[in-house]
């Protein structure tokens, strides 16, 4: 009964040690790198799909809601929506 609470703890250590093995340097670059603008509201939000800016995303077009095909528009969380779904959901677009 000893060894196995001994093997669970030596287990139990490994997870822990798993759980934190990206460090806090490596972790704030990587969240630097994935943002998508800064605070100064210069964002242009990007696409899920290809991560372009909407400009330049070749995508097929669709609201991801209701599959509508006018106006449709990225939004801050990546996913394209028209108008109606924009407005029922506030969702913002990057101008």
């Amino acid at each position: 009964m000893g060894s196995r609470n001994s093997r669970l703890a030596s287990q139990d250590s490994g997870l822990a040690d798993y759980l934190r093995h990206v460090s806090h340097p490596a972790l704030t670059r990587y969240i630097t790198g994935m943002s998508t603008g800064t605070a100064t509201g210069t964002a242009k939000f990007r696409c899920a799909q290809c991560d372009r800016p909407e400009q330049e995303c070749e995508c097929e077009k669709y609201c991801c809601l209701c599959q509508a095909v006018v106006d449709i528009r990225i939004c801050g969380d990546g996913l394209m929506y028209c108008p109606p779904c924009r407005e029922a959901c506030d969702y913002k677009t990057s101008d």
